[in-house]
């Protein structure tokens, strides 16, 4: 029986239209009937030639994506064969791909593509500590879920890691698979390919969402591949000359020739992008992974990569000019000081001799003075001469301490919070609340960001508001309550002692 629209799999699985094809595989946007709830449906006609390959291969890839429990990489809900058809079940994605946004409003903003190779990043270390090789990271496998982040789809041809250390292989080694634009060089020519190969496939992904092209383009797939192997990219400042020399270094390094010369792990990677945009990421690596800065050290000193070296040098930031003004204001009080104290003794000489003197140049010049020079002056200057010193420049230095000393807390406890509002389930927290509280939190930042205090407790309020709605309403379980109680308590009490 053939896959068409309109049948059912599994007894609960009504498949619809199609998402997308891909050699023998179909995806399908379906209804699962049993939970009421729109699903992603991957169907595998298993009557071809090389069914039995196919099968296993896909058997293996149901297992594999299984195994993976990451908020960045998407979910598979159940698998099955039905009728030489099998089939995968997974959680369906809002989109579009990365590779429709590039196409259809070019590149992606310098922040935005930080954020996504950092998430994407994460995924690939979950399915690499699960012995999973991707194998085909593209814009195309990249997807926005419904709270905004990204999640990585079609673990499709992956490579069991224990399988390439000497176990049956499902893929030969001269056999070449994935996408041209993105493939690695050992990939490239049919060479056993381990982690780090993804890992060049992000840089070939990150120069994508920068520039809106690849990094070797051509004709053909083989000449493409050839460039993969023998050319040096360009830098994508040529094409994108706002880009920042950190992240320009970074993606040189992921794009080198030799495995060994490129960052050697995605939290690696991950730790380098979120070192360049705090507070910007919505997402804070595991506490295990962010307390290892020595993966960052020696890296910088092994890599060959000039460019790579002298961009994650630390970049230097010149001190705030403090006004001088004050100085001026000192010595002009202690001027109209000694002027009124050299006034008043020479008054004093002056009112003695003028009953005595009979010419009509004396009292002229007299009233003069006193005109200019009224009473009151004369009595301003003693006060400011005898505190003038009072550490005048004392406002200028305090604003530019206690910013920094309140904004940190805040946008630590914002991220720590998205953190946790990412890793419940949908089952937990409902996708539309997650995707209210995300937003609000990266609104704290930008709030922390202008210095506006009130902001920040009233998003604060917001937030604590929408999630009391949410478990009100069945929306938000107590699982997940608990779960976001010390992330949100730790928020609500750094925006109540932020003070710009």
């Amino acid at each position: 029986m053939s896959t068409t629209q309109g049948r059912l799999l599994g007894g609960r699985y009504r498949l619809g239209a199609p998402l997308g094809r891909g050699g023998m595989a179909v995806v399908w946007r379906a209804d699962d009937e049993m939970l009421g709830r729109e699903v992603a449906v991957k169907t595998l006609d298993l009557t071809g030639p090389d069914s039995d390959n196919a099968g296993e291969r896909f058997r293996r890839e149901a297992r594999a994506t299984a195994m993976l429990n990451h908020p960045h990489i998407v979910t598979v809900y159940d698998t099955g064969v039905e009728d030489q058809t099998a089939y995968l079940v997974m959680e369906l994605l809002p989109g579009p791909t990365l590779a429709e946004e590039v196409r259809d409003f070019g590149p992606l903003p310098i922040d935005a593509v930080r954020t996504i190779g950092y998430e994407v990043a994460g995924a690939l270390q979950a399915a690499h500590d699960a012995g999973i090789v991707h194998r085909d990271i593209k814009p195309g496998n990249i997807s926005y879920a419904a709270d905004g982040t990204v999640k990585v789809l079609d673990f499709g041809i992956t490579q069991l890691v224990d399988e390439a250390l000497g176990h049956h292989q499902l893929t030969m080694t001269d056999t070449i698979v994935g996408t041209a634009e993105y493939l690695a060089p050992e990939q490239a020519m049919g060479q056993r390919v381990d982690a780090r190969a993804d890992l060049y496939a992000l840089g070939c992904v990150l120069t994508t969402l920068l520039t809106g092209s690849p990094p070797f383009t051509a004709p053909t797939p083989v000449a493409i591949l050839m460039k993969h192997a023998h050319d040096l990219p360009a830098d994508v400042r040529d094409a994108r000359p706002e880009t920042p020399a950190d992240l320009a270094g970074l993606i040189t390094a992921l794009l080198a020739k030799d495995p060994t010369v490129r960052p050697q792990s995605g939290t690696e990677v991950a730790q380098l992008l979120r070192s360049h945009t705090a507070p910007a990421l919505t997402e804070v690596l595991p506490p295990a992974a962010v307390a290892a800065p020595t993966a960052v050290v020696p890296r910088q000193e092994q890599w060959s990569e000039p460019a790579y070296e002298q961009a994650y040098e630390p970049a230097w930031e010149p001190e705030p000019r403090r006004s001088r003004a004050w100085i001026w204001l000192l010595l002009l009080a202690v001027a109209l000081a000694a002027a009124g104290i050299w006034y008043l003794q020479n008054r004093d000489d002056g009112t003695a001799d003028t009953p005595t003197s009979s010419t009509s140049s004396t009292p002229s010049t007299t009233p003069t003075i006193e005109s200019t020079t009224p009473t009151p002056t004369t009595a301003s200057p003693t006060p400011t001469v005898t505190e003038t010193k009072t550490e005048t420049p004392t406002p200028s230095v305090t604003p530019s301490v206690t910013p920094s000393d309140t904004a940190t807390p805040v946008t630590d406890a914002s991220a720590a919070m998205s953190d946790a509002v990412s890793a419940l389930s949908a089952d937990d927290l409902d996708a539309d609340v997650a995707k209210t509280i995300q937003s609000k939190l990266r609104d704290i930042d930008k709030a922390v960001k202008a210095k506006d205090a009130a902001k920040v407790n009233s998003l604060v309020g917001e937030i604590e508001g929408e999630l009391d709605k949410a478990r009100q309403e069945n929306k938000l379980t107590e699982t997940g309550a608990a779960q976001l109680e010390g992330p949100l308590g730790d928020l609500g009490d750094a925006a109540d002692a932020f003070n710009p």
